[in-house]
């Protein structure tokens, strides 16, 4: 009697008819691969516990310098070999803000005046006319910014009542020049009579 090897595709849902012979071969390859990696974990554990790392190393294409007792020597080279980068020491936390003291000049007293100052658009004969109801009408007033030390010159030509807080209005172009306009309003000293 010949044998006829048959090929059946295996459908999904079909089961696998497997004789005595293919079931003793299954059960004996579950049940060696079942004592075989336990086996393999616990001797290659045993390994990594003595300290011989060389043949790890050796197999990465790593050279190991031998030391005393064959395990390998180690340097202090950085991650970046002999030419690590050199970081500049410096303090490890910011400074803590501190307030900066602007230094305005010293004014006579009766001759100059605090407060806030203030813009307004408008026509006016002239660009460098402003507005102080406590300064003399018609001297030419010095406007300096407290916060940040800069300073105008204007005449004080407009007689107009300002709102509390305000020392003095100038025109926006005048106002840009001591600080931002969305600041406004922004604290000034006005001085004349050459009391600056």
């Amino acid at each position: 009697m010949s044998r006829r090897i048959v090929i059946r595709l295996i459908i999904r849902g079909d089961d696998l008819n497997l004789d005595v012979t293919d079931r003793r071969r299954l059960a004996f390859a579950a049940a060696f691969t079942i004592i075989a990696l336990p086996a393999i974990w616990l001797f290659t554990r045993g390994e990594a516990t003595t300290g011989s790392g060389a043949p790890t190393i050796a197999a990465a294409g790593i050279d190991a310098a031998a030391g005393t007792n064959g395990a390998p020597v180690v340097t202090d080279q950085g991650s970046m070999g002999p030419n690590s980068p050199i970081f500049i020491d410096g303090p490890t936390t910011p400074p803590k803000p501190a307030v900066i003291q602007i230094v305005v000049p010293a004014a006579v007293k009766g001759d100059y005046t605090e407060g806030g100052a203030s813009y307004k658009s408008g026509t006016t004969a002239a660009p460098d006319t402003c507005s102080a109801p406590d300064a003399p009408f018609g001297a030419a007033l010095t406007v300096t910014n407290r916060d940040n030390g800069r300073s105008i010159t204007c005449v004080n030509r407009a007689p107009i009542g300002l709102t509390v807080g305000l020392a003095i209005q100038l025109n926006p172009a005048q106002f840009s020049q001591l600080g931002q306009l969305v600041d406004a309003p922004i604290p000034v000293r006005i001085t004349w009579n050459g009391s600056e």
